[in-house]
Parts: structure tokens; C-alpha cells; sequence
């Protein structure tokens, strides 16, 4: 399950907890003309994610995704950011 807050106007925090590592991990959205992601997040988190990109935007019109530095829990949901 994900919380989804705006922490300033079109910026939103998206935070999964992983109850089996006793770790939150956070993703950011900017909703804008073309929105970017910031973070994929794990590829078993990601439906969780596009989930909650889905109260936000379409997922469909999402144009950018991004991330801090190439590990699992920044890009393993990528493949699911495409389809």
C-alpha cells in the first residue's frame, strides 16, 4: 500500500512501506504538462506505485522517469513504467 502526500503544489511524495524489510522507500511525482517520476521503485512494489501515480495523473501520460543512482529499489520497476 502506498501514502501519497503533496508536499508542494504538483509535488507529491509516494512512499511503500515493505513490511518484510521494516523499510519505507519514497518516489516523487511532479505533475505537470509532461510528469516526471522519480523513482521506479522495486519491481515487486511498482503495482502499488502505479496505483497510486493513478489518483494523480493517468499513468499513460506519464513522459519522464528518473532516478538518483542505478540500484533495485530506483529502477526495478522501470519495464512497468513503459507498457
Amino acid at each position: 500500500m502506498a501514502n501519497v502526500d503533496e508536499i508542494a503544489p504538483d509535488l507529491f511524495r509516494i512512499s511503500v512501506y515493505v513490511p518484510e524489510l521494516d523499510m519505507q522507500f519514497n518516489h516523487f511525482l511532479v505533475r505537470d504538462e509532461q510528469p516526471l517520476l522519480f523513482h521506479a521503485g522495486l519491481k515487486g512494489m511498482f503495482p502499488a506505485l502505479r496505483d497510486a501515480v493513478a489518483t494523480l495523473i493517468d499513468p499513460a501520460s506519464l513522459r519522464h522517469v528518473a532516478w538518483s543512482h542505478f540500484e533495485p529499489d530506483e529502477v526495478g520497476g522501470l519495464n512497468g513504467c513503459v507498457q
